[in-house]
């Protein structure tokens, strides 16, 4: 008989099978990551080689060679995926890439005060202090954050574009939590509120860019909402969320949002797996994947589900479709193809360019999906 002790050895022979299938897809999804993060280490200071230049009649004042600023916003969401990425390898090169950067620049935010882009860089900050405990890794971080508070424009709106939920909202939560003070969580829900009461799209559940898209319409007749745009909102949410405090009487509007929105992704998904440039547009308008804003969208599913805050039944499958969609834009030296360059609309993007942004995003989303697995071995 196949038993022993009364274990059926064709059942035990199927689960050990089937352990062993889930472990070796763990480490694909974990290899795989690693070769986007190596290779964007590898290459960032020669990030304006492999960017995008659109022909001069098309291009916009963001749109060039240059290397970036260490402290610019595209770094910033780079760090943020390479600080995820440590989370999940014994490897202690991440983080200490991250610590140079950080000491290099004497862990200082951007140039412009009040600017939502400047702050993005004081995620990687606080990751790093709540991991070392040195203080001068946020010091001048706090100190420009309270001078804000301090400021006669405290009460004006700040972040009056989409992209800036991803940039300023989740280190202020963060802040708050590491500092224990309350005052600037506060600021953050205020200005929040004040960005989701202007851009919030109630039918759609989606985030305009700007005012300036309230009557942009698609070739389809569909309002215009930017996929990266609403996969910066997306993943600041998937961020932030974990550090707002359980008993907070309004951590449950931005798991609403959260929810809203992923229901939104669920229904726009395209049949390759990714999300097209423009959400509601017509797939023949936007012919090529995207990828910065697929992988934003990846890592926030993957984020929800795991931390049961989606239904795995219902975005299991919406999900590993999205990271199947990322992972066939990685190339051979661990490029990620298909990101579309800075804008603030709906663009094109291109198989042999990348930004540094879309690999930030990419990181982000390879760890929780990486995580899922293990989860579910």
């Amino acid at each position: 008989m196949n038993k022993i002790k009364g274990v059926n050895l064709g059942v035990l022979l199927i689960v050990v099978l089937s352990v062993q299938c889930r472990t070796a897809k763990t480490e694909k999804v974990k290899t795989i990551t690693q070769k986007v993060a190596d290779w964007q280490i590898k290459t960032f200071e020669d990030m304006g080689k492999y960017r995008a230049l659109p022909s001069e009649a098309n291009r916009e004042k963001w749109h060039h060679r240059d290397r970036y600023h260490d402290l610019e916003w595209h770094c910033g969401a780079l760090y943020a995926g390479v600080y995820q990425f440590s989370t999940i390898t014994d490897n202690p090169k991440y983080c200490k890439w991250l610590k140079d950067i950080g000491n290099k620049n004497g862990w200082n935010l951007y140039k412009r005060m009040y600017h939502a882009d400047d702050h993005a860089v004081g995620q990687f900050y606080l990751n790093l202090y709540e991991k070392y405990k040195e203080e001068q890794m946020i010091s001048p971080l706090q100190m420009r954050f309270d001078s804000i508070l301090k400021s006669e424009r405290v009460n004006k709106w700040h972040w009056h574009w989409c992209d800036a939920l991803f940039m300023a909202p989740p280190v202020w939560a963060r802040l708050s939590k590491v500092t224990k003070d309350s005052k600037y969580l506060e600021f953050m829900d205020k200005q929040y509120h004040m960005t989701y009461d202007i851009l919030w799209d109630k039918k759609e559940q989606l985030f305009f860019r700007d005012k300036s898209y309230f009557k942009t319409r698609e070739n389809n007749g569909e309002k215009t909402f930017w996929a990266r745009g609403n996969g910066w909102v997306f993943a600041g949410l998937a961020l932030m969320i974990p550090d707002l405090p359980k008993d907070w009487e309004h951590r449950d509007f931005y798991i609403t949002v959260f929810k809203e929105m992923a229901e939104t992704l669920k229904k726009e998904q395209r049949v390759d797996g990714s999300w097209s440039a423009s959400l509601l547009g017509d797939e023949k308008d936007y012919p090529k994947m995207e990828t910065s804003g697929t992988a934003f969208f990846t890592f926030g599913l993957a984020w929800g589900i795991n931390n049961g805050i989606l239904d795995k039944n219902v975005y299991q499958p919406v999900m590993m479709k999205a990271w199947k969609a990322i992972v066939s834009c990685v190339d051979n030296k661990g490029m990620l193809g298909y990101v579309q360059p800075v804008g603030a609309a709906p663009g094109e993007s291109f198989k042999d360019y990348t930004e540094v942004y879309g690999s930030g995003a990419f990181l982000a989303a390879g760890t929780e999906v990486y995580k899922f697995f293990q989860k579910n071995k």
